[in-house]
């Protein structure tokens, strides 16, 4: 099950939820003051790779040779 992350309207509190695929978002409840109906917050997850794109990764822009 994936692990949502939201931002309630009321008073501004992030929390994480794991979620099914067809939840229903019109449950959801904010756990620190009970607010309804919270935004969803899109979140950066770290892949531990440095970026660099000169380095020998499988997602190099280098062609096969």
């Amino acid at each position: 099950m994936p692990i949502y992350e939201f931002k309630c309207k009321k008073c501004g509190e992030k929390f994480e939820l794991r979620l099914g695929l067809f939840h229903n978002k019109k449950s959801l409840k904010c756990p620190k003051c009970g607010g309804e109906d919270p935004d969803r917050v899109f979140s950066w997850f770290a892949t531990g790779s440095s970026g660099d794109r000169s380095s020998n990764s499988a997602c190099s822009s280098r062609p096969f040779s």
